[in-house]
Formats: structure tokens, sequence, C-alpha cells
């Protein structure tokens, strides 16, 4: 077909620009907010955009032939290693990972990375990628988790107290002429408040028992006869104990789980 005349060819234009002109991608990747990096089969950076400064604050200079590993911290840079090998292995199925890479400045950067491998005709060459700053998200990640830990603690508090206020309005009403009920009613109070307690700190109705034996203090041999278990089950039981307890000692342990409310003054 002969070519035609009077008129200019036409430049095929990218989604946004205007008609005759072609997109500035080396503006794009220069601009862009996210880092964007290249890696050679060994790991080193081959390219990195301006972000990489603005974001970790390496030059260029500093980064460029250096291993990616080298930014990152030893839990970062084995989980990144993991997935580079993986993906010159052709065996990454999850491109998405985070890692937590140093700031040059001090502390430290969460960055969301999205790679992929590198080819160049037909040959696989090294992966490259993008990088986002999630830090400010994964702060705002830990406030509102810590804040739902807090609604749940108030709500698992009010479900508490509303079923010891049912309890006692059901032993009233059941003994009004029994003097012991109300003592019986305030007492089952102080034990679910005990347990619940107990329980915020991992502690088993079972191990709420044995403390309560030690307080006595009763021996390790007398404690698993009481409980019906073995010497060494109760020694055993009592090492966990203190370690949930934060106590190095028996009696550490007994003071702290009154302190805690775990365990009645008064037993």
């Amino acid at each position: 077909m002969p070519p035609l005349r009077g008129r200019k060819p036409r430049v095929p234009t990218a989604p946004g620009t205007a008609p005759g002109t072609a997109p500035d991608y080396r503006a794009l990747v220069e601009t862009a907010g996210d880092i964007l990096y290249m890696l050679d089969l060994q790991g080193r950076f081959t390219f990195l955009n301006p972000a990489a400064e603005r974001v970790l604050g390496y030059t260029l200079v500093e980064t460029i032939g250096k291993p990616f590993t080298d930014f990152l911290t030893p839990e970062g840079a084995r989980a990144a290693l993991a997935h580079f090998q993986q993906g010159l292995s052709g065996t990454d199925h999850t491109p998405f990972f985070e890692v937590e890479a140093h700031r040059k400045r001090g502390g430290t950067v969460n960055l969301e990375i999205r790679a992929a491998s590198l080819v160049h005709d037909g040959k696989l060459v090294g992966r490259q990628g993008i990088a986002r700053d999630i830090t400010e998200l994964k702060a705002l990640q830990a406030k509102v988790e810590q804040r739902s830990k807090r609604l749940a603690l108030l709500e698992e508090r009010s479900r508490i107290a509303m079923d010891l206020y049912t309890r006692l309005l059901e032993l009233t009403r059941e003994g009004l002429d029994d003097d012991e009920a109300p003592d019986h009613a305030l007492e089952q109070m102080h034990q679910a408040v005990r347990r619940f307690r107990a329980e915020k700190v991992g502690l088993t109705g079972a191990d709420v028992r044995i403390l309560e034996l030690l307080a006595k203090g009763l021996s390790n041999r007398e404690i698993a006869a009481k409980i019906h278990r073995s010497p060494n089950t109760i020694k055993d039981q009592l090492k966990r104990i203190m370690q949930r307890l934060g106590a190095k000692r028996r009696t550490d342990a007994v003071a702290t789980a009154l302190n805690m409310g775990v365990i009645a003054r008064e037993l």
C-alpha cells in the first residue's frame, strides 16, 4: 500500500497523554513516591529511583552495587532473601511481602514489597520491584489493635460484672430468709473476679488451686496429695506458674498472686 501523502504519521499515545506526544516514563520513575529498584542475579542493586534516598536516606553511591540485605534488619533480610531465591528459581507465588529496613540516620522503616523477575532478551537477569513505605500504616494498625484489645477487655469486664450482678440478684431472691445468702453471693463474686484476673495472665483453675495451697505453706508433695497429682507434675506446673507471674521463687509467686488478686488473702 503506497504511503499517504500530506499527512504526518500518528504517534500512539498512552492514556492520559495529549495526542501527538509520547509518555515521559523517566519522569514518572523519578517522581514516584514509592521506591523502584532493580537487582542483579547476586542481589546487588543496579538501579534505584530518588524515592529510595527520600525514604531511607542513602544516596545512589551508597547503594548501587551493594547487596539489598545490607540495608535490612536481620529478620527482614532473611525474609527478603528467601523471596529473592524463590523468585530466581520460579517458585515464588506470593509477590507481596513485608520487610523492615534501616534508615541511614537511625531507626527503621516498614516496607511492603512487590517483586517480579527482570528479563532481558528472554533471559533472566535479576529481580525488580516496588517498595512502599507503610510505616505509618503499621503504626495505625497497631493503635487500632491496641484499642480493640482495650474495648474487648472492657466488654469482658462488663459481661463479668453483669453476670455477677445477675447471680447476686438470684441468690438474694432465693435466700431472703437465709442469713448466709448475701455472704455466699459475695464470695461467688470474689471468686469470679479472681478467676478473671487469673485468666488474664494465663493461669488456669488448677494453677490457682496450687497457688492457694502454696500460700498455706504446703510442700510439693503435700500439694500433689491434695489434688491427686505426682510431685514431679506439681514441680513442672509451679515452674510454669512462676514464669507466668514473673517470679523466681515460690514465695515471690504467692506474693505476686496476692497483689494481683488472683488468690484471696484469707484462705
